[in-house]
């Protein structure tokens, strides 16, 4: 019988947000932010309407700069341009958290969406500090498992924001109770994730 996990990435489109919107509803996250083409959206409405979830969507959208590879770099135009770009949707169990994640993005104040995100606060101040358009993606050395930023291409993250380095104990402890969530729910998943967050 297909996971939890397994039946979520047929909504959400990989395991990395599935792995998301499991931990939403298991209570571990309260906010979750995420990014779809128009096309994808219709059935993550349909889900988060069915489950009782809050979802506000960005009143933009985004156009990456590489479609081809995972990238954190992109262009914010209005939600009418022609231009095929994806849009940003939070979603929580609580109304006021969404909109208010919604609105932090749209200010640009990413220390306060990141600390409504759960991230740790250590590592909000860093992407603070160490995000530009010059450097879109933060990330250290692949030193740790728990840490390891390098496979989010290939769908297999633990974390979902730059660690402040690659042994941030916060990061850590939260990457290791998000492992055990997974392993709960799929535990051939949950193995093959850690395989390959060691190969650095």
């Amino acid at each position: 019988m297909p996971s939890t996990l397994y039946d979520l990435t047929r909504t959400f489109g990989s395991y990395s947000k599935a792995q998301e919107v499991l931990f939403l509803l298991k209570d571990v996250k309260e906010v979750v932010r995420q990014g779809f083409y128009p096309e994808q959206l219709e059935r993550v409405e349909e889900f988060c309407e069915k489950h009782k979830l809050a979802l506000v969507k960005s009143t933009f959208k985004v156009i990456l700069a590489d479609a081809q590879a995972y990238s954190n770099k992109g262009v914010r135009v209005k939600s009418d341009d022609y231009r095929d770009g994806m849009f940003f949707v939070y979603i929580s169990k609580d109304d006021q958290k969404a909109y208010l994640a919604s609105y932090y993005e749209l200010m640009n104040d990413q220390k306060e969406l990141g600390l409504l995100l759960g991230y740790p606060t250590c590592c909000v101040e860093f992407f603070c500090k160490a995000f530009s358009t010059k450097n879109p993606n933060p990330q250290h050395e692949a030193l740790n498992p728990w840490t390891n930023l390098s496979k989010r291409s290939s769908d297999c993250v633990l974390l979902s924001h730059f660690p402040c380095s690659s042994r941030c104990p916060e990061s850590i402890t939260m990457a290791r109770a998000f492992h055990a969530l997974v392993k709960q729910d799929d535990e051939l998943r949950a193995d093959e994730m850690f395989r390959v967050l060691q190969e650095f």
